[in-house]
């Protein structure tokens, strides 16, 4: 495997890893403020962006888990097509940023109350959130760009896995090349007719009696010697 599709899958793993993290402490967070607040307060407020932002978690977590699992098992699969992809992270970058947005414009009173546990947690789920929004618009820009740079727009093209695009090429390059390839050998095992040059046509001439058995020439009369 090349190092590029190393790097995604990695990228992946990575980010299965710190959406499993996001998800934990945005779950403590959202714990502590119902114990302080009360669940009412905390589903009429902004603080209740931490249950978008858990959501989210769950969501990348359960994605890249499936991706790797996939990837393992049929690399080929449709839903690990391109197109797929960059859909499925498109969605958990936008996810991921609006709820992070959203906790966020409770930092000030998380500033206010930094004494207590589910301020601290809220900033860490800001901060996480904010980081795997960026990780996963990374991995995102960098699928679009190099399939658009290097294999186009067309749907075969986006209908592939992008690591095996990166490994075989796209399904049209891959199918000129094999046309291209029969083509040759064709053309150089076929001798055309009109390089056998200065060969006389063959006539099938059957001989006739007369050259077959050629008459014996008539033998001389013997002489007779006269007698006196």
């Amino acid at each position: 495997m090349s190092f590029l599709p190393l790097l995604t899958t990695g990228l992946k793993a990575f980010a299965a890893f710190w959406s499993l993290v996001t998800l934990a402490v945005s779950a403590a967070f959202i714990a502590q403020s119902t114990e302080v607040f009360g669940s009412d307060f905390v589903n009429h407020t902004n603080l209740a962006a931490g249950n978008a932002l858990l959501a989210a978690s769950v969501l990348a977590f359960l994605y890249f888990i499936a991706v790797l699992v996939i990837q393992y098992i049929r690399p080929e699969h449709l839903f690990l097509a391109t197109l797929v992809d960059t859909s499925f992270l498109g969605f958990l970058f936008i996810f991921f940023l609006g709820s992070a947005a959203a906790l966020c414009t409770e930092a000030d009173a998380f500033s206010f109350w930094s004494g207590w546990k589910f301020a601290s947690l809220g900033s860490a789920s800001i901060g996480l959130g904010f980081v795997a929004a960026f990780l996963v618009l990374g991995i995102l820009l960098l699928e679009v760009i190099y399939t658009l740079r290097h294999y186009g727009r067309s749907y075969p093209t986006w209908r592939t896995p992008f690591n095996q695009l990166v490994a075989y090429g796209a399904p049209g390059s891959r199918v000129a090349t094999a046309s291209g390839t029969g083509a040759s050998a064709g053309a150089s095992t076929s001798v055309p007719m009109e390089t056998v040059s200065g060969s006389a046509p063959v006539t099938n001439t059957v001989p006739t009696i007369q050259t077959q058995i050629a008459p014996a020439p008539m033998a001389a009369p013997p002489t007779t010697a006269t007698q006196v």
